[in-house]
């Protein structure tokens, strides 16, 4: 079977606008220039936290139904560095804006931030490997694409509120995770056929429609109204 040119180009481009504008919104437009208000990213960073338990359990799931040995280490490890690093990480960042490790702990999913956590666990435990990097891509390559883009922005040595979120996600670690979701998603393209591309495109659109809906609910500060 012939190659494809690169699976995620083509996911990305058949999304039409829904790729861009996943990454565009007046929260991210905030975050960028700063004016975003300390009661909306703390509201985001709470719900986050929540989303990043969600996503490591949808990783582990897709650790055990990984074809081969590379790709179970990777995910496994993936896994590790969630619940470990970025979770402390996370937790040390909240800690700065006032959220103490108990605020964090007992906070619930909202009502997006539930649905965005049960697409990813169900596509976990239904679908196999690829289709959770597809499901997984636009949170992924979406948020080193805009901390990539927002770190552009940042003056040096300007005092900016959201400048650790900015270059976290801009860093070299997260730029090298969201290369290895792209170079492995084209890899396993070698196995499939055209006719699993339109169910791989649907996953994908929906995972740009969570991205957004997650910035519109730290924007509107979401929650359940009973």
């Amino acid at each position: 079977m012939p190659r494809m040119s690169s699976l995620f180009a083509t996911l990305r481009t058949g999304s039409g606008p829904l790729w861009q504008t996943a990454q565009s919104h007046p929260f991210v437009d905030g975050l960028a220039d700063g004016s975003l208000s300390r009661e909306r990213f703390i509201h985001f960073l709470l719900q986050d936290y929540v989303y990043l338990i969600g996503y490591a359990r949808a990783w582990a799931i897709a650790a055990a139904r990984a074809p081969e040995l590379p790709l179970l280490t990777a995910a496994a490890a993936l896994v590790n560095d969630t619940l470990g690093m970025e979770m402390e990480l996370h937790r040390g960042y909240c800690e700065s804006f006032g959220i103490s490790r108990s605020e964090l702990d007992n906070e619930q999913a909202g009502p997006l931030c539930q649905a965005y956590v049960d697409f990813c666990l169900a596509t976990a435990a239904t679908g196999d490997f690829m289709d959770v990097l597809v499901a997984m891509i636009p949170c992924g390559v979406g948020y080193a694409e805009i901390g990539t883009r927002l770190a552009t922005q940042l003056a040096d040595g300007e005092e900016h509120p959201y400048r650790q979120w900015i270059e976290t996600y801009a860093s070299a670690e997260f730029q090298d995770y969201a290369a290895w979701m792209t170079t492995t998603l084209d890899s396993l393209a070698t196995q499939i056929g055209p006719a699993r591309i339109p169910r791989l495109q649907a996953k994908f659109d929906l995972g740009c429609r969570y991205e957004w809906m997650f910035w519109e609910m730290g924007w509107t500060m979401d929650r359940w109204p009973l």
